[in-house]
């Protein structure tokens, strides 16, 4: 199975307001669009999803050609499906502790 990086990041943060300030005034991040609770940044090529939440996770996100096999080639190697979004996305945990997110067009 082949995984391409896609240039999506997602990222928790627990004080959503001060980060988000710092994020855009410091770091320079275009906001591409923001909620209450959620702003899609943009650098480089790259987008960064930072949400509010009261843990600091950070999910990568790859791209496939076919999410069935890839689900069934990972729950194999121990990962373990923690939301499935629709046939073609979903968000799994390692066994090591990272969370990604999977999809296809």
């Amino acid at each position: 199975m082949k995984y391409e990086f896609s240039p999506h990041i997602a990222f928790q943060v627990k004080d959503y307001k001060n980060a988000k300030e710092f994020y855009e005034k410091t770091l320079g991040m275009e906001v591409i669009s923001t909620s209450d609770t959620e702003t899609h940044f943009k650098k480089g090529g790259m987008n960064f999803y930072m949400e509010a939440a009261d843990t600091g996770l950070t999910f990568f996100e790859f791209k496939t050609e076919d999410v069935k096999s890839a689900r069934e080639e990972l729950e194999k190697a121990g990962c373990k499906v923690t939301q499935e979004y629709s046939g073609k996305s979903i968000m799994l945990a390692d066994p090591f502790g990272m969370k990604f997110h999977v999809w296809s067009e």
